[in-house]
């Protein structure tokens, strides 16, 4: 993904969803993580989209900043489901994420 064709988000979520995601990540090439985070959210998108039940759970307490690296369509794609939805980026990112580290 050459950075021209990206799109930088700033995300805001809990410390160890992050960590969890970083580990999962390990030993992968270079890009492991921002590539986790793409494909989490385009699952995400695509379960939405085929009509599945998602439940969005407020996210509370401390978080970090994470910044990630989006392709512009996915980029769009996220903000239009997030304006559909009436969701904010962090319930959408943790569930996304949360989805994805489960087996």
């Amino acid at each position: 993904m050459c950075a021209s064709a990206t799109i930088k988000l700033g995300l805001f979520i809990p410390p160890t969803l992050h960590l969890r995601m970083v580990n999962a990540s390990r030993g992968k090439p270079a890009g492991a993580v921002q590539a986790a985070y793409a494909e989490a959210f385009a699952r995400l998108l695509d379960s939405i989209d085929a009509g599945e039940d998602v439940v969005f759970v407020a996210v509370r307490g401390a978080k970090q900043r994470v910044t990630v690296r989006l392709t512009e369509a996915l980029s769009q794609r996220l903000r239009a489901a997030l304006e559909r939805l009436n969701l904010k980026i962090t319930d959408f990112a943790c569930a996304a994420v949360e989805r994805h580290l489960s087996p």
